[in-house]
């Protein structure tokens, strides 16, 4: 790490790697658990390699929706601007936003230390991965510390990645609009 946290924070989310993502997306209905697998080099130690596995739990997406459109007081706006606070109050219901929150899981929480190369180490755990046959396994490579800012990564994509799926769902659902 370097004297600098936020480009120790920039640095680490630039550099994971995600070898192999869960298979499904997350839950629309429901929470999911991710188990990671997350593998990095020991900073000033050649050919040591730490593996650490855990569980990342990520909540059911909620539906948030904006309140108060209504109450917006337009004093000493224009037209232009009253007719668009305007169509916002009417059309208060088509604006609706999704929230994912997820939860590091340490009561399942473990890490070793192995001596091999990174990527020897890596092709292991993908291997026992896909062996497995878990859908929401996940194995990344990242850096040694600041180590958890990978797993924050790996939620960002997959929030990404599963968003479209979810809405649509949500949308069918009812529970949307």
């Amino acid at each position: 790490m370097s004297a600098n946290p936020v480009f120790d924070r920039w640095y680490a989310a630039k550099h994971v790697k995600i070898v192999v993502s869960p298979s499904h997306e997350l839950e629309t209905f429901g929470n999911t658990l991710v188990n990671y697998h997350l593998v990095s080099q020991l900073d000033d130690h050649p050919g040591k390699v730490r593996v650490r596995e855990g569980r990342l739990e990520a909540h059911q997406p909620r539906v948030i929706t904006p309140k108060g459109f209504s109450e917006i007081v337009a004093e000493g706006f224009g037209d232009a601007a009253r007719g668009y606070i305007e169509w916002l109050r009417d059309n208060e219901e088509n604006f609706r936003i999704l929230q994912y929150g997820y939860h590091l899981k340490s009561d399942n929480f473990s890490e070793q230390v192995v001596t091999d190369s990174l990527a020897a180490v890596t092709e292991r755990v993908r291997a026992e991965v896909e062996r497995s046959g878990d859908r929401f396994s996940a194995v990344l490579q990242g850096v040694d510390e600041p180590w958890d800012i990978a797993l924050v990564e790996l939620w960002r994509r997959e929030v990404d990645r599963s968003a479209k799926k979810n809405i649509s769902e949500l949308r069918e659902s009812g529970r949307l609009f």
